[in-house]
């Protein structure tokens, strides 16, 4: 074989391996967009970190709320109020240079007193896992039931008035002094103590309650509790009784601007016959009735109402005790 030989065949050899090297390398391809499965991957463990720490955020829900620190912790927060209203009374009234409350005075001292306890039980609710609680029901108002409720009150005031005629009228006399009459007063007794107590004790005591241990023992307690904040031994009896008819209608309605509307309405009558009778308000319905067998009429009929009311409140707990 000659030297050109070896030379093309050398070149072709070359010519070869160009080709190879080549055809091993890829073509470039503008029109394929580049994948981004790389570029999802971290982004989805991104949102599923997000979704965890969402979750750690939201507070666990704890089944046994209310607790006995929770209770314990409220009623220190509920003497502190007490408290601190207290020193807020003193120091507006030696502002104002007077020896007793005046009715703004014992709007503003009411407001410290209530306010702090809604605020903690909230946070408790919160911090347990249990949101507010709070059913409005606005389109629940059932105004034949808050009717059927006011009757039952005026049925009620009439059965115990013999009973708190055997407590002392002073303490009730001096709270009445300190409500007073006028703007004050109508704010304090009619729009601020149903808004406020109901969202309070038909709201969040009676729903923590109901979660807690139950129907039954969420009217009990809440009436319990309504009637302890009242402190005046008259006042305490009434006010019990007045939050068992209370804690029955918002069980039926679950609705409570229904008894936030029914507690103002009792307080507006309350009020109305102060302002209009005066000192004649003290008079007792024995009193106003000179006959006697009149008036156990009226008080007969008043307490087949009161026995029927609590009947059927005994009645409504049992069959929502079975249902449960």
């Amino acid at each position: 074989m000659n030297s050109e030989e070896l030379d093309k065949k050398e070149h072709l050899v070359e010519v070869a391996e160009v080709v190879e090297v080549v055809d091993s390398e890829p073509l470039d391809q503008p029109q394929d967009e580049p994948k981004a499965e790389p570029d999802e991957e971290p982004r989805k463990e991104a949102d599923g970190g997000d979704r965890k720490e969402a979750q750690e955020v939201m507070p666990k829900e704890n089944k046994h709320f209310p607790g006995w620190m929770d209770l314990l912790s409220t009623a220190g927060v509920f003497v502190f109020s007490i408290l601190a209203s207290s020193l807020v009374m003193l120091l507006m009234m030696r502002g104002r240079g007077v020896e007793s409350p005046t009715p703004d005075i014992t709007f503003v001292c009411y407001l410290v007193q209530m306010l702090p306890v809604v605020a903690f039980i909230l946070f408790l609710r919160h911090k347990a896992g249990r949101g507010s609680g709070l059913h409005l029901g606005i389109g629940s108002v059932n105004l034949p039931m808050v009717l059927w409720g006011v009757l039952l009150l005026l049925a009620t005031g009439v059965v115990i008035e013999p009973l708190l005629e055997l407590f002392p009228a002073a303490p009730y006399d001096n709270v009445k002094s300190a409500i007073g009459l006028g703007g004050w007063a109508i704010l304090s007794t009619v729009v601020a103590a149903p808004i406020i107590e109901e969202t309070l004790f038909r709201g969040l005591i009676f729903e923590s309650c109901r979660e807690r241990f139950g129907k039954g023992a969420a009217v009990l307690i809440s009436a319990l509790l309504f009637g302890a904040i009242h402190v005046v031994p008259v006042q305490v009896i009434n006010a019990f009784v007045v939050g068992l008819i209370l804690g029955y209608v918002y069980l039926k309605t679950n609705s409570l601007l229904s008894v936030i509307i029914l507690h103002a309405v009792n307080n507006a009558i309350a009020y109305a016959t102060m302002a209009l009778l005066g000192d004649s308000a003290e008079v007792t319905l024995r009193e106003l009735i000179p006959s006697t067998v009149l008036y156990w009429i009226v008080y007969g009929l008043a307490a087949v109402l009161f026995i029927f009311a609590m009947i059927t409140l005994w009645r409504t707990l049992r069959d929502n005790t079975e249902v449960e």
